[in-house]
């Protein structure tokens, strides 16, 4: 189409055109094209989100269009998911900069997705950036010593940030309560895993200003860490405040009362709480809690209690009891371990940190103090977290509560037991399956009423004896009308080998990324398996392997590395991961025939390039 012809369409229709595109495509297609057009599609120049390119789109926006737009980008996105040794890459090629103000004049916002310990170089280079966020690669742990550096140059440097998130995962951050302590007035918005009370107090005296504080505990505190929670230390301005735990003892209610009644500003308190402590399922006590809180207006809590033995199940009336009693509204649920204790409805849009509902198949048998706002739809919950824990589940549960959460983006199944395969087919509608040969072409009407329209990442970790459900399993990610858009999944390679063996015909086309986990309890990886998954997946771009040990793949590393390389055509990213031991590559000791064995097994000639990491604990490759 000739630049005139762009003249005579209307607004409208160029927004709508770039509603399908990336803003890397819209400036790589479209920029520079015309005036009125540069006009209309100039928020794209603003925010430059290098997420998701192959390596030769990176290269062509480094060199071609940041020099056309360095001027007006105000936000940027670097990532090494699905494109690892980005961050690396693109500080390597800016190492002539002593910050990137120099580079990006206009740069406020800053966020580093899968951040490693090759990328600390990048971290001396913040000035005049107001909104950092880092988010740390899960499957890499970090080295003391970077942590040290995410600690100084976020906390201690002389940087003034106004919002800053940093999620480490597991284990949190320990902060350097021996460094020599720095205000920072500007901080108003953080969000970071901290290792204990500790350092969450620390944080107080480093930003005496914060507004707004998303956080989760990670570790067990002492009773002595609450001795220095007085209302001279604690903070005067803050409204917002979010805290979760994972760790059944990182923060006992007490620990928490006396933390939020030195906080009388609050307005808005968020809570998901992993605990042993009782006092949490205790009604009174969050009546208390709250009229020490005089400006409170908003009070959304997910509590899970570890109080049931695993052979029976938990009675859950006095709890609810104690619930109606001091007149909050909550929904109440337990399996044979924990007791879970929500307050309702599921309105998450205030806090958009934390945005996940943990919860389980028994809530289908819950009980609620109020019935009208426990059916109310879901609103701004983007994550669903379900977990059976191994205990036999009716389809019917698990149908429940996803119709519950219909517009959910991620979801995470864990420890799924689901019972009576002849029963399920019927409740699903499906003709009796042949579990040798399941034809999933006609396996079109699974469900008529089950819809995630959003659904765009499945993790499906794990199944009770590596037997994943074929149903429920096909419903979630081969059927069109119930996930429109799924693109990734999570699985544990013995429960996707051994379903591709019991589907011998079993293909998804659509699936683009595959997330791969291995135990010791997967067994040994071969040629033959690794075979059969590449057939049942063939249009993967992203493909990444985390084995716990080296040991079950050294013997056939090469020859499935190969096997992969060449087999899948659309391949962007591989990465292969292990937790313990060393990787053997013969190549390994000699950089040349590395360099030739990557150049051979991707196909490449003597003008491509690809980005790559081979040590003894990784290979990664970027296409």
């Amino acid at each position: 189409m000739l630049p005139s012809k762009f003249e005579k369409l209307p607004d409208e229709i160029i927004l709508e055109i770039c509603l399908y595109l990336r803003p890397f495509e819209i400036i790589n297609e479209f920029g520079q094209l015309n005036t009125r057009l540069n006009r209309t599609i100039s928020q794209f120049r603003r925010n430059a989100d290098i997420h998701h390119l192959t390596l030769d789109q990176y290269q062509r926006w480094y060199w071609h269009l940041l020099p056309d737009t360095a001027e007006y980008i105000i936000s940027l996105v670097l990532s090494n998911w699905n494109s690892p040794g980005q961050i690396y890459r693109f500080n390597k090629s800016t190492e002539n900069y002593t910050s990137l103000y120099n580079l990006l004049p206009n740069l406020k916002q800053l966020r580093l997705i899968d951040f490693s310990n090759e990328d600390i170089d990048i971290l001396p280079k913040l000035a005049m950036i107001d909104k950092i966020s880092i988010d740390i690669d899960g499957l890499k742990p970090l080295l003391q010593t970077t942590k040290h550096l995410l600690d100084y140059y976020l906390f201690c440097a002389c940087f003034s940030f106004k919002e800053i998130r940093l999620w480490v995962g597991e284990g949190g951050i320990r902060l350097q309560h021996s460094a020599k302590l720095r205000v920072n007035p500007c901080l108003e918005q953080l969000t970071i895993v901290v290792a204990n009370v500790d350092d969450l107090i620390l944080l107080f005296k480093r930003a005496p200003n914060l507004i707004k504080l998303y956080v989760e505990i990670s570790t067990f505190s002492s009773s002595k860490s609450y001795e220095y929670v007085t209302y001279a230390a604690m903070l005067k301005k803050l409204t917002d405040f979010h805290v979760q735990t994972n760790n059944q003892k990182a923060l006992t209610f007490e620990g928490l009362f006396i933390i939020m009644i030195h906080i009388p500003t609050i307005k808005r308190l968020s809570l998901d709480i992993e605990t042993y402590d009782i006092d949490y399922g205790d009604g009174l006590c969050w009546v208390l809690l709250i009229s020490r809180l005089p400006n409170l207006k908003s009070l959304c809590f997910r509590i899970r209690i570890w109080i049931g033995t695993g052979i029976k199940s938990i009675d859950i009336n006095p709890f609810i009891e104690s619930f109606e009693r001091a007149n909050l509204p909550v929904v109440c649920y337990a399996d044979k371990r924990v007791i879970y204790i929500d307050t309702i409805p599921y309105d998450m849009h205030e806090f958009k940190t934390n945005m996940c509902v943990t919860t389980s198949p028994t809530v289908k048998y819950a009980k609620t103090t109020d019935e009208e706002l426990y059916q109310r739809r879901a609103h701004g919950v983007q994550s669903l977290l379900l977990c059976a824990r191994h205990e036999q589940t009716p389809i019917d549960n698990w149908l429940y509560v996803l119709n519950r959460f219909p517009y959910i983006r991620a979801l995470d199944l864990m420890a799924v037991n689901i019972i009576d395969q002849t029963n399920l087919n019927e409740q699903l509608r499906l003709p009796p399956l042949d579990l040798m040969a399941v034809n999933i072409i006609d396996q079109t009407n699974l469900n008529e009423q089950l819809r995630l329209p959003r659904l765009i990442a499945l993790r499906y970790v794990r199944s009770t004896r590596c037997e994943i459900n074929i149903p429920f399993f096909l419903l979630l990610v081969t059927n069109n009308n119930v996930t429109p858009i799924l693109r990734a999944l999570t699985v544990m390679y013995g429960d996707i080998i051994h379903l591709c063996k019991r589907l011998s015909n079993f293909t998804s086309h659509r699936l683009q990324e595959l997330w791969l986990f291995g135990s010791d309890t997967d067994g040994r990886i071969i040629v033959k398996d690794i075979d059969l998954l590449l057939s049942a997946f063939p249009n993967l771009h992203h493909l990444s392997f985390v084995m716990q040990s080296s040991r079950c793949l050294n013997r056939n590393l090469e020859n499935i590395i190969e096997m992969i390389l060449l087999t899948l055509p659309n391949l962007i990213s591989f990465r292969l991961i292990c937790r313990r031991g060393s990787l053997q590559l013969p190549i390994l000791s000699d950089n040349d025939k590395r360099k030739t064995w990557i150049r051979r097994v991707c196909g490449l000639n003597d003008n491509e390039e690809i980005c790559w990491v081979i040590n003894k604990k990784e290979i990664s490759i970027w296409k």
